[in-house]
């Protein structure tokens, strides 16, 4: 049994009041299951009296993880705040239990007019889910090889959107029998299961993410802003967006957390003296956003943005989905360049990784490994990935580690024993058919060039702005990053006659720009998240919802 009382306060008497202001009592009687697995429901849970088991069905056996017996407990899940209506537990009442039924908005609206009830929940949801991960819950079963790039392509997604998983790796034999008692094959892989129960084969991220109700219909209405990317900027202008009243809606690529939700440990954000991991401030800042009423939908690829003469854009995405909106802030972020070295295509996604996550430290086996980079991302994924390596090469091409990389995080690569930090040196060639086998390596300042094992290459250089999608109308600098404001101005390709731009809006009158796709920004998670707000605030000012 679980026993945590962040994750599973009571509430008081008073509490248990205002929360009844919100929902609807119900009975049931003993023997009755609430909810199971797969099914939707829409309703959080008070326990007013009786006793409520929830169960665990993911794994081989069905097994208990919690009994709720005390008056004032509540029962819910992050996924229906997220709007993902499928349970991932089943919950019977082995009494006759009274219960507050809490319907999702009901519970938004709760958390924001009783604040204190609203942080003991939200800080209850959180908890729960870190409980999750320690205690061997497996929720969706993967079942996919580990040079298998569909595989980890999955396994991302679900990591980046919250979704309770477990990889099982068809290639290692020790997992044959799991695989056999998943029925009679042959099977397509990567294959998607719950406990042995067959879900989906050959499984794609869009299929998946529709089934598993991630990937949500967009409403038919007209929004007050649709936000483009969901990293740090995102996420900020998500939040002060739609705690300021407006319909927001939050569409990207993978899911929240950007390019920083690969960041292993982010130690200078303010407000978080030990740190955070980049997936951890992406989550929190997701939950916050949904407890405003944002919308969010993903994966989502945009095609193109068009404007009518009134001012109305709208969204084009791949798929043929369009969003209508007012406005719109494109927060897209950047992506690491691609580096011009033989073989490195080739291995994308079965040796070379632009990300160092939990997802990829599970495909590290005992061999060495690469990391190219000197900034912050490749310290933070060097110090990260030497928790599960022993024998890690950060290949540098400078002769000082300080002038790209912040002086605590510096200092503690170099005082690492599992970090060799290689100067005047570059990556030259990757080696391998199905999976990467070694690397080739220059010194530039010796000449020298050695053929190296290698297991994995993670590559954090350059950046690379995401704003392909844009046209030539909204003005864009000589790298592709977006030009706001005063350089719109100073470029001619302002059309506006009777105002000037706000200081984050394009060339585009009603689009604004964010965080890293911005020209001239620090790329810096806490920059991008302030600078998230502020397009908020130029939003404000160009709708006239500001007194």
């Amino acid at each position: 049994m679980i026993n945590d009382q962040v994750a599973f306060p009571l509430l008081t008497e008073d509490e248990i009041r205002d929360v009844a202001g919100f929902g609807r009592r119900a009975r049931f009687e003993a023997g009755q299951m609430i909810f199971e697995v797969g099914h939707v429901r829409a309703d959080y849970i008070v326990l007013l009296e009786g006793r409520l088991e929830v169960l665990d069905t993911s794994g081989d056996e069905d097994r208990l993880i919690t009994i709720h017996s005390s008056r004032g407990s509540f029962l819910g899940d992050i996924n229906l705040l997220a709007g993902i209506p499928c349970n991932i537990f089943s919950c019977r009442t082995p009494c006759s239990t009274e219960v507050i039924l809490l319907p999702v908005d009901n519970l938004r609206n709760m958390m924001i007019h009783c604040s204190s009830i609203g942080e003991k929940w939200m800080d209850a949801m959180l908890r729960r889910r870190e409980i999750l991960s320690q205690r061997g819950f497996d929720g969706l079963r993967i079942f996919g090889c580990h040079g298998d790039a569909p595989t980890l392509h999955l396994r991302e997604f679900l990591y980046r959107n919250g979704v309770p998983h477990r990889w099982i790796d068809t290639g290692d034999s020790v997992n044959a029998e799991r695989i056999a008692k998943l029925g009679e094959g042959p099977f397509q892989f990567p294959l998607v299961t719950w406990s042995r129960k067959v879900l989906m084969q050959d499984a794609k991220v869009p299929k998946l993410a529709y089934f598993l109700g991630v990937r949500r219909p967009i409403p038919d209405e007209v929004f007050d802003t649709v936000i483009l990317g969901c990293g740090p900027a995102g996420l900020g202008a998500a939040v002060s967006a739609a705690s300021e009243g407006l319909r927001t809606l939050v569409l990207d690529r993978m899911g929240p957390g950007g390019q920083a939700g690969s960041s292993s440990r982010i130690e200078n954000y303010a407000g978080f003296p030990s740190g955070l991991s980049g997936h951890d401030l992406a989550m929190r800042s997701y939950l916050q956003a949904l407890k405003f009423g944002a919308v969010f939908a993903a994966p989502c690829d945009v095609k193109e943005i068009r404007t009518d003469e009134n001012g109305l854009h709208t969204v084009h995405l791949q798929c043929g989905t369009v969003a209508k909106t007012r406005t719109v802030i494109v927060t897209t972020g950047v992506s690491y360049r691609n580096l011009d070295v033989k073989g490195l295509n080739t291995l994308r996604g079965v040796g070379v990784y632009h990300s160092a996550t939990l997802v990829e430290a599970t495909l590290c086996d005992g061999r060495p490994l690469h990391v190219i980079g000197a900034g912050n991302s490749a310290g933070q994924a060097a110090m990260f990935l030497s928790k599960h390596n022993a024998n890690i090469n950060l290949i540098v091409r400078g002769g000082d580690l300080r002038k790209s990389m912040s002086s605590y995080l510096s200092e503690r690569v170099e005082a690492n024993p599992r970090v060799n930090v290689r100067l005047h040196s570059e990556l030259r060639a990757l080696k391998g058919v199905d999976m990467l086998e070694n690397v080739t390596i220059e010194n530039t300042s010796t000449g020298e060039i050695s053929e190296e094992d290698c297991c994995r290459v993670f590559v954090f250089i350059g950046a690379t702005p995401c704003t392909d999608f844009l046209g030539d109308d909204v003005c864009k600098d000589e790298r592709g990053f977006l030009k706001t404001g005063a350089d719109v101005v100073a470029c001619g390709k302002w059309p506006g006659k009777n105002r000037l731009p706000c200081i984050l809006e394009t060339s585009v009158p009603g689009i604004f720009a964010a965080g890293d796709c911005r020209s001239g920004t620090t790329k810096r998670v806490a920059f991008s998240v302030g600078d998230g707000s502020l397009a908020v605030n130029c939003v404000h000012d160009f709708l006239g919802t500001y007194d």
